[in-house]
């Protein structure tokens, strides 16, 4: 059943990934999303991949009690981040890109001002957190955050998503 469950994830994960990269939200080998298959174990983006050219091999299964990777291949650096995520989060997945247009736009203001009724009702409140680094090294400050909102913005480093789909996220 678990291998069943993984493959299935692994396409959400392909399909999402290329949807992210053609719509202009992840450039180069930037972002990573992560998926969670039990109580125990999550599947993520490998380190230096895609997210708009991944296969089967650049998405890495790691055990959540153990940090054990169960793969050859590398996990992503972010995945202390999305760790915590399912540690404090019902969420099934994390989506953490890195869209120019929001990576500009924060360069020069520090909140999202809604410009529209949809953006101020589908969006609310997008907490605004500042990032100075290439990796999130302190993601406490992120996951407080999600508490408010599903979505966040990391000032000078993309944005982070968390739902029960990926679709969603």
């Amino acid at each position: 059943m678990i291998l069943f469950k993984e493959r299935s994830a692994k396409k959400q994960i392909i399909n999402v990934g290329r949807r992210l990269y053609q719509a202009g939200l992840t450039v180069a080998k930037s972002g990573n999303i992560s998926v969670r298959l039990d109580d125990e174990n999550i599947l993520i983006t490998a380190t230096g991949t895609s997210l708009g050219n991944l296969n089967f091999k650049d998405i890495v299964r790691v055990n959540l009690s153990t940090g054990k990777v169960l793969s050859d291949t590398k996990p992503s650096s972010e995945l202390p981040l999305h760790s915590l995520v399912y540690k404090n989060f019902k969420a099934k997945t994390v989506v953490h890109a890195h869209p120019p247009l929001i990576n500009g736009y924060f360069a020069v203001t520090s909140e999202l001002k809604a410009l529209t009724f949809e953006t101020k009702f589908y969006l609310g409140d997008v907490p605004v957190i500042p990032q100075d680094t290439p990796t999130v090294t302190n993601p406490n400050p992120v996951i407080a955050a999600l508490k408010s909102n599903n979505l966040v913005v990391l000032k000078n480093h993309g944005a982070v998503a968390i739902s029960d789909k990926l679709t969603d996220a």
